[in-house]
């Protein structure tokens, strides 16, 4: 009876971690058929054409001014 009643209280976190198992994949399986598609690319640096962050005004790598960088964008809103 111990027994049945400890797998029954298990049964709603069981659900509930299964349900984020699900999510959690299709989210993996949707970022890899976009990425293989093309619809996802890196952004890359027009200068050394190392993949950099389009957060930052300039290039990490060399320096370099980012134009699509949204930083200066975002900085103004301050």
């Amino acid at each position: 009876m111990v027994l049945v009643a400890f797998v029954v209280a298990h049964i709603p976190r069981d659900i509930l971690e299964g349900m984020f198992v699900v999510a959690v994949g299709g989210m993996l399986v949707s970022v890899v058929r976009k990425v293989a598609s093309g619809e996802i690319k890196a952004s890359s640096c027009p200068q050394c054409d190392r993949p950099t962050s389009r957060a930052y005004p300039r290039c990490r790598h060399c320096g370099a001014q980012l134009a699509d960088s949204g930083w200066s964008r975002n900085r103004s809103a301050l």
